[in-house]
């Protein structure tokens, strides 16, 4: 049966503690970033649904998990996300996406989408008036001198 390889996204970050409690309870090894905010686990599954579907079966309550990613994309380019909804918040989804004549995944994906394009516009405005409020305060050179200084320390 072939792995897979899911990060687990946590609300709040984790000690070695409670990781190492989830472990033992869950029967699955996992590995934490630094910080704790971010685990690694890998399931052997017949397929990713079925991989992400028996982590939220093995772990339940233990962990304040926020989102579960694959941590490889598909055949199609994008990353399988598992997220764990309030039966409201549910529900308000399926609602929505039934008037938009779409299934909750492909609503939600479309929602997404929309606010990373969005985010992306906003970044790029924020940039645009961070440069022109530069330009107005400092000549080309002088921006210029001070960026190279910055990028051969990096």
């Amino acid at each position: 049966m072939p792995m897979y390889a899911i990060e687990i996204v946590l609300t709040r970050a984790v000690g070695a503690v409670e990781l190492r409690a989830a472990q033992q309870r869950s029967r699955l090894a996992m590995a934490s970033s630094d910080d704790g905010s971010r685990l690694v686990v890998l399931v052997s599954a017949k397929s990713e649904p079925r991989a992400v579907r028996r982590i939220w079966k093995r772990l339940g309550d233990t962990l304040p998990v926020d989102v579960l990613c694959g941590l490889f994309p598909g055949i199609d380019g994008s990353y399988l996300m598992s997220i764990p909804m309030e039966p409201d918040t549910e529900e308000r989804l399926r609602n929505l996406a039934a008037d938009a004549g779409q299934a909750p995944e492909e609503y939600l994906y479309a929602a997404i989408a929309h606010a990373l394009a969005r985010d992306r516009s906003s970044r790029r405005a924020r940039l645009a008036c961070a440069l022109s409020w530069l330009f107005r305060e400092f000549t080309p050179e002088e921006i210029t001198a001070e960026t190279e200084q910055r990028i051969s320390r990096i």
